[in-house]
């Protein structure tokens, strides 16, 4: 039964990271089959299994966890914070899971092809949009999450994460698998850029702007990165949404400077000002005031400060979150929170520095963690817990 239990494990959790993002069309699923893991788990993992998890990053993790435990225990709302709590703790217990399986090689083609489904099903979801109103115009608007599978920010991210595994699995010699990876990259690349999203096309830019420092061949490489621009510029000049995106050419104030125009139609210049304002105004700089009350406080500032009725409307009715993970450890949890989480980040950076494929990884994660609070989100804390399974936890060898 334990020899069952074992052979079957493996795929059981990679079942896990492949329906992560259909998680809009099952819902229930990923929950189902992570109690499963943790009802297997104790018979499939063995003593070797546990040395794994003997690293700084993970010690510091753990650390981190129980110091947000407990401080909001003690000094917030801890029934109220305990949502969010939760989702951090599951990354972690996400983390510890993966232990019983040997390498990354097969979570990586997973992603892989779980990226790739979404990509159909929302190019899919696409068409019938574009069928029914007869223009391909989402440059904003809440219609843009209901078409793609999930939140255009999150797919973009991990249409990142499946160009980069791609890059990790690439054989050096010839191989035929590398012309379906290669494939896969130009699918992702295409995809990105046609959703235009402005997260993932930046982290386009620096994944192989980067590989000019891990590459003997840099003059033959700085021609393919010019291409690489090129087709950028050109893919601004054709697609209309990506123009309004980071030009923001729908507005029709054409007296507005582009600093001006950012102010404006950004959400995250009102919402990291309310970040800073509510560090300002009785602010416990090393207990915090927890994740629900600095949700509150965020909701308030948004009515003070945001003049335009239909704006703050909208602003209040969302809730928007700290959208930047750092920030959110910091109002929550005070400062010590934030030097753990700051720690972390480092002793990552430390270990990914010699590899591109490491490095560009922790790369997407940092960006990510300035322009979004992720473990908001239960999808963001699987995300979260994914990339430090790739960078810490040892590839097949080659």
């Amino acid at each position: 039964m334990k020899e069952i239990l074992k052979s079957i494990y493996p795929y059981l959790f990679l079942f896990f990271v492949f329906v992560l993002p259909l998680d809009k069309y099952a819902t229930a699923i990923p929950n189902i089959i992570l109690i499963t893991l943790l009802i297997i788990f104790p018979f499939v993992v063995s003593k070797k299994d546990f040395l794994k998890l003997k690293s700084k990053n993970i010690y510091i993790f753990g650390i981190l966890i129980f110091y947000i435990s407990t401080n909001s225990l003690l000094f917030q709302d801890y029934l109220n914070d305990i949502t969010i709590i939760q989702k951090i703790i599951s990354a972690f217990l996400l983390i510890v899971l993966y232990i019983p399986i040997e390498n990354t090689d097969k979570l990586k083609k997973t992603i892989i092809i779980s990226v790739f489904i979404g990509i159909i099903i929302s190019l899919f979801n696409l068409y019938i949009f574009y069928l029914s109103n007869e223009e391909f115009n989402f440059a904003t608007g809440a219609i843009v999450d209901e078409v793609l599978i999930v939140d255009r920010l999150y797919l973009g991210f991990l249409c990142i994460i499946s160009i980069i595994v791609s890059i990790g699995l690439m054989e050096r010699n010839f191989s035929p698998l590398n012309k379906w990876y290669f494939t896969n990259i130009a699918i992702n690349v295409i995809f990105v850029l046609l959703i235009s999203s402005r997260v993932a096309i930046i982290l386009l830019f620096l994944l192989f702007f980067v590989k000019l420092f891990y590459t003997k061949k840099r003059n033959k490489y700085f021609f393919f990165f010019i291409g690489i621009i090129g087709v950028i510029m050109i893919s601004f000049y054709l697609n209309k949404n990506l123009q309004e995106r980071f030009l923001f050419t729908n507005n029709t104030e054409k007296n507005l400077t582009y600093i001006e125009l950012v102010k404006k139609w950004e959400p995250r210049v009102v919402i990291w000002e309310c970040n800073n304002l509510i560090t300002k105004s009785n602010f416990n700089l090393f207990k915090g005031i927890g994740f629900y009350k600095a949700q509150e406080k965020l909701t308030d500032c948004y009515g003070e400060v945001i003049k335009d009725p239909r704006k703050r409307e909208y602003f209040i009715k969302k809730q928007f979150n700290p959208h930047n993970q750092f920030i959110d450890f910091y109002l929550a949890s005070g400062l010590i929170a934030l030097i753990f989480f700051l720690i972390l980040y480092t002793l990552l950076f430390f270990q990914s520095k010699y590899y591109y494929y490491k490095m560009t990884l922790f790369i997407s994660l940092l960006l990510f963690t300035f322009i979004e609070s992720f473990f908001h989100r239960q999808l963001g804390g699987y995300i979260f817990a994914l990339v430090l399974i790739l960078i810490l936890f040892k590839d097949k060898s080659k």
